[in-house]
């Protein structure tokens, strides 16, 4: 990664004019000559120049830094841990928050318990589940780095710090892939500088269970990296690139269209004389798909989580071939079911058409945030994002825009590069044309490598040929035979794939100028690079949000900002891209020597210093907010006060540091703003328990179990403080009346255990009663 390709790719033919953006203007003479036009100087030299000033030397150094040198990855990464570290590194003394007990501290797969071994992790979900217990989550090597990691150090800041390193090291690359194909130094780094200082991906790389989308969106970056490698290797490394992200996170199945839309774009940029960009596109293709069909078959065979209802249901007569084919698609998929919480996703439980209109305003203000993120949480619960009462208004229409605007913009935008492109051409003719006239050799095919392409592409397809009608039939080969017929193509592809790399690699070059350099190809015109960065980030945005939009599927929940991790790989692309035609299209024409400090040069760079400080604010404001677990509630619910969850465990922390004025009282709001909710009911009844008002508890008791009489540990909770307030057999008739109105249920069942063993148990049996805070998982 810390070789770029040479210099054949850009808006610009050498490393002076790469150093466009926010610096010099890409008509600017090299800095180190005079403007070609400038007379000689017959004055007598004047002495010395003076000294620059300490802050002048500075600016000097931090922009030699950035634009004197191609940006590599080390280059980079130095500067981006550092401000990494500065802006999401949690204190020292941080402890374990919100979903990290679960992820963490009660995973059994991370304790090692239960007999698990190291490489369980391939049969257990990302709370270290088993398939029948799981909620749709497979992410083995999280879990393989955490269960490494642990043996070493439970601290929290440990587990939360090297999360903050790989957000750095995706921001690198990052960089790496922008100069590669934009071959400007300052448009490359403003790219990395967006991405690792983007506010709204706080959650992701401040909280230690962000690092599945952490790991996820490396994957994803790292594939778009190796679309610059030689055809007959870049499938190979889009293929191992993808499947890291689909095993970090589901999310990146992503991938698969979008790389390859990202190869027939960017074919021009990353390899100019030899463009193919339909072959390399369909080598992504492959490889991108390739690692989904291997992800999806593994999972399958490692984890057999149980089929959701829907997909067990046999389809009903008149379905269509379309209905079908999706369904026998969504069967061989195979997700596990996906929990419906009402209080996590109020959209979940309302018709299809309400359920994209919330989504589609769910999606707008996440799109803002992206840009101006004035609110930051870590939890968007309900009512905080209820269910709307109608179709049609503005954030929804706004929403619906920006699903379909990006898009449609992103093929403008290549529709306006392949017409820079055909002149291009038309110019690259008339330089072939002079070069042979002036006794040039022309450019040849490289006939060893497509010899051995065309073999190798010819025994892979007919290898599988044989196989299908002469071998399958007889009978033989035993072990293809055994593999399922989605597997059955992948023996022969890696020829394949090797086959139609070497032909690409082999055909005959676009024509080069007379120079000794055989790799400076006539540049592409100013802006085509830009417009195809631009075009890849636009449908990069929209598409890979579109998982997580609960427009195709139902979530778990409703918002979270790490979902924005993906998307922001794309907006930060597009965003520096724009700051950059902002500059050159305000600067551009009076940054001649001569009007050098004209204030029109300084509007872009102002501009910018005003968006990424305000993001770099946000995101440290928003990262120190993981202090411990009592900031990170009461900044919660002070940035989302509808939320019922966000109340509810501020008033667990606040108890759990013995204050119970407080949690009473916020417990009371989470109750008024979410009156169905068991949960907010049992954990007022239980504060008023432990305050020794165990009468006052009852009622709240009472409403929370008949709202959930099959939820286990709030059942167990509110039975245990009955008894050890000695209070439990004042209200036996009512609890058995409950049970009997709840037959089957866990309320049946426990409060009539309780009821007739709680003297010998001490209370609930041990076995049922809850986790409790900050405790390990148990046995």
């Amino acid at each position: 990664m810390n070789t770029p390709p040479p210099y054949t790719a850009g808006d610009q033919a050498g490393p002076e004019a790469a150093s466009g953006a926010l610096g010099e203007p890409l008509s600017a003479p090299p800095r180190s000559a005079p403007p070609m036009s400038a007379p000689p100087s017959t004055q007598p030299p004047s002495g010395p120049p003076a000294p620059p000033t300490l802050l002048g030397a500075m600016a000097q150094r931090v922009r030699g830094y950035f634009l004197a040198l191609d940006p590599t990855f080390l280059y980079a990464f130095a500067p981006f841990a550092l401000l990494a570290l500065v802006l999401f590194t949690r204190t020292p003394s941080t402890n374990y928050i919100f979903d990290e007990q679960e992820a963490l501290l009660a995973n059994p797969y991370v304790n090692a318990k239960g007999g698990l071994r190291f490489i369980d992790a391939i049969h257990r979900d990302f709370w270290g589940l088993p398939p029948d217990r799981s909620v749709g989550s497979y992410r083995p090597l999280p879990n393989f780095l955490w269960r490494a990691v642990w043996a070493i150090t439970k601290q929290p800041f440990f587990h939360h710090v090297y999360n903050v390193l790989f957000h750095a090291v995706n921001a690198a690359l990052l960089t790496c892939v922008t100069f590669w194909l934009t071959r400007r130094r300052g448009v490359a780094y403003l790219t990395g500088l967006i991405f690792v200082g983007c506010a709204v991906l706080t959650e992701a790389v401040s909280g230690i269970v962000g690092i599945a989308d952490v790991l996820g969106g490396m994957g994803a970056i790292a594939a778009l990296a190796a679309l610059a490698l030689p055809g007959w290797a870049m499938p190979f490394a889009v293929f191992a690139a993808v499947l890291l992200g689909l095993l970090s996170k589901e999310s990146a199945l992503v991938c698969v269209p979008l790389i390859p839309l990202a190869a027939l774009i960017a074919a021009p940029l990353t390899h100019p004389t030899r463009p193919a960009r339909l072959v390399r596109a369909l080598l992504a293709l492959l490889g991108a798909g390739a690692a989904f069909v291997l992800y999806v078959e593994l999972r399958r065979r490692w984890f057999p989580a149980p089929m959701p209802a829907e997909l067990t249901a046999p389809l009903p007569e008149g379905a269509t071939l379309v209905q079908r084919a999706l369904h026998e698609a969504l069967v061989w998929f195979h997700q596990a079911p996906l929990p419906r919480d009402p209080l996590n996703n109020p959209l979940s439980t309302v018709d299809t058409p309400h359920r994209i209109a919330g989504a589609l305003r769910v999606y707008w203000r996440g799109l803002t945030q992206i840009v101006f993120p004035w609110t930051l949480s870590g939890d968007y619960s309900f009512p905080q994002e209820p269910a709307p009462d109608r179709l049609i208004f503005f954030e929804s229409v706004a929403g619906a825009a920006m699903m379909a605007l990006p898009p449609l913009g992103s093929l403008a935008l290549w529709i306006a590069a392949l017409r820079r492109e055909h002149l291009e051409r038309r110019e690259r003719r008339s330089v072939r044309a002079a070069f042979l006239v002036d006794g040039g050799q022309a450019t040849s095919r490289r006939w060893p490598l497509l010899i051995a392409g065309a073999l190798l592409a010819t025994a892979a397809v007919g290898l599988a040929a044989y196989d299908w009608h002469a071998l399958r039939p007889a009978g033989r080969v035993a072990w293809l035979r055994a593999l399922p017929l989605v597997l059955w193509p992948l023996p022969f592809l890696p020829a394949l794939l090797l086959g139609l790399g070497l032909l690409v690699e082999g055909t005959r070059p676009l024509p080069c100028p007379a120079t000794a350099d055989r790799s400076a190809w006539v540049p592409l015109r100013r802006g085509y690079a830009g417009l195809c960065v631009a075009a890849i980030g636009l449908t990069w945005v929209v598409v890979s949000y579109f998982p997580h939009s609960n427009i195709p599927v139902v979530l778990p929940t409703v918002r979270a900002e790490r979902f924005w991790y993906f998307p922001a790989i794309g907006s930060s692309m597009v965003l520096a891209v724009a700051f950059s035609w902002l500059h050159e299209a305000l600067a551009g024409s009076s940054l001649t020597p001569r009007k050098r400090w004209s204030w029109r040069a300084w509007v872009t760079p102002g501009l910018f210093v005003l968006f990424f400080g305000f993001q770099c604010v946000q995101a440290y404001r928003h990262a120190m907010d993981y202090r411990n677990d009592l900031d990170f509630w009461a900044a919660t619910r002070e940035a989302v006060p509808n939320s019922a969850k966000a109340h509810l465990n501020y008033s667990v922390m606040k108890g759990a540091r013995g204050d119970l004025e407080a949690r009473l009282a916020a417990s009371q709001i989470a109750v008024e703003l979410a009156p169905k909710w068991p949960m907010a009911h049992v954990y007022t009844g239980d504060t008023l328990c432990r305050m020794h008002r165990a009468d006052e508890a009852f009622p709240h008791y009472r409403r929370g179990m008949e709202l959930g009489p099959n939820e286990l540990s709030l059942v167990a909770l509110a039975l245990q403080c009955l008894h050890d307030e000695k209070r439990l057999a004042a209200y036996e008739a009512e609890l058995r009346r409950m049970a009997e109105e709840h037959p089957g249920t866990w309320l049946a069942y426990l409060a009539v255990d309780t009821l007739d063993n709680g003297e010998k148990h001490g209370g609930v049996d041990p076995k049922y009663r809850p986790r409790g805070y900050n405790e390990g998982p148990k046995e």
